[in-house]
């Protein structure tokens, strides 16, 4: 499976998560899924390689006037002691 198709079945498990909550959480709960599932579409696109298991994928959000901005990064800092 390549990078791509990794990126699209996380988003597509992501949408599955959405549709599965909205019954139960209000519109403001789900904004960090939202977020992840627009981020995971658009690294299927734009091929950002899929992050290593021992890697931290971290999707940040920062308000900037009265827009969002999005940051996400790689950290390869947290490592899992075995």
């Amino acid at each position: 499976m390549d990078d791509y198709q990794k990126w699209l079945e996380a988003a597509a498990a992501i949408a599955q998560d959405i549709d599965y909550l909205k019954a139960s959480l209000q519109m403001k709960d789900l904004e960090p899924l939202q977020i992840a599932l627009a981020v995971y579409r658009k690294n299927a696109e734009t091929g950002v390689p899929w992050p290593s298991p021992d890697d931290l994928y971290c999707i940040r959000t920062r308000p900037q006037g009265s827009n969002v901005r999005i940051s996400t990064e790689m950290r390869q800092d947290f490592r899992l002691a075995c």
